[in-house]
């Protein structure tokens, strides 16, 4: 019976003394790897389309100028909603009347009547 030390020592000379693929067998490995490769297609130039945001933007200048019309649409919106009382205050001093008194959008006799 072998004891546990003499495996070891066994084990430590099959590694120390590894054998080596020979030339024939590394060449027909290779050969094999070789024919299994995908042949190389040829390289297709992708063009890529321009997407709607991208259209979009262009229309208005890019898309920095689409960031700030969005930006100022957002304020509008939620200075509309929210009506700060400080905004009642600038109207007042502005118009010198309260902001829900000033016509903004005339009427159809004053826009026929020439704005008298």
């Amino acid at each position: 019976m072998q004891r546990p030390d003499d495996l070891d020592e066994l084990l430590a000379a099959a590694r120390d003394h590894a054998p080596a693929p020979s030339d024939a067998l590394m060449a027909r490995v290779l050969a094999d790897a070789l024919a299994e490769q995908p042949a190389p297609r040829p390289a297709v130039a992708v063009v890529a389309q321009a997407g709607v945001l991208s259209r979009l933007a262009s229309v208005f200048g890019g898309m920095g100028a689409l960031a700030g019309m969005g930006t100022a649409a957002a304020a509008g919106l939620l200075i509309g909603y929210v009506q700060p009382s400080g905004l009642d205050l600038l109207g007042d001093a502005v118009l010198g009347a309260p902001v829900e008194t000033v016509e903004l959008v005339p009427d159809v006799a004053t826009l026929l009547a020439g704005g008298e």
